[in-house]
């Protein structure tokens, strides 16, 4: 899988999931702005469908994500992790993914095996997975636009009541956003990595 890693010299690294149609450095300068301390792993996602990249396929252009291939995708995924984690020396791994990537980790999250310390999850929706792991009170954050046309925010909440019940300690914070970020919320994300 290709990945761009940039060591800021610290024990923590930040791993990056991007949404459709991004890549490798779609969230690098978030992670730059918000959380500078951390080192910073970029992942980008295998598949293209439809002229747009994921991580995982979709079978019609509406789609918003193909749940199952998503699921077999995730132990490949963690076995890059684990190699790239040995590679670079991550040591303790927290995870922000944006929309496709927020749902590649939900699937992570769900069916793999634990991996993060923390994870950020901007505009997710619930994937609906038949589950029994334990979170353990893993701590999440969910971002969640009231305006998205894209993953009307209900999905969030509904995915926010499924990880509470797989033991997550979530906080989910709503804006009276679309399903792109602002400034204000960038803002809050770099208030809560300062605060963790």
């Amino acid at each position: 899988m290709f990945h761009t890693f940039k060591n800021n010299g610290s024990d923590k690294t930040l791993v990056l999931f991007h949404g459709t149609g991004g890549d490798e450095n779609s969230l690098t300068q978030l992670a730059q702005q918000a959380a500078p301390h951390m080192n910073h792993l970029a992942l980008r996602g295998e598949v293209v469908t439809f002229g747009q990249r994921r991580f995982s396929k979709i079978n019609h252009e509406d789609e918003i994500i193909d749940v199952q291939d998503m699921i077999n995708r995730v132990p490949g995924i963690q076995r890059v992790l684990e190699v790239l984690k040995v590679r670079y020396n991550l040591g303790e791994m927290w995870a922000l993914g944006f929309s496709n990537g927020a749902n590649a980790l939900t699937a992570m999250l769900l069916t793999g095996k634990p991996m993060f310390e923390k994870v950020i999850l901007f505009r997710p929706m619930d994937l609906e997975i038949e589950s029994n792991v334990d979170l353990n009170q893993l701590d999440i954050l969910i971002h969640s636009g009231k305006k998205d046309d894209i993953i009307p925010q209900k999905y969030a909440y509904e995915l926010e009541d499924r990880l509470e019940k797989h033991n997550a300690n979530v906080n989910h914070v709503s804006y009276d956003l679309d399903h792109w970020m602002r400034q204000k919320e960038l803002d809050d994300l770099k208030a809560w990595f300062k605060a963790q």
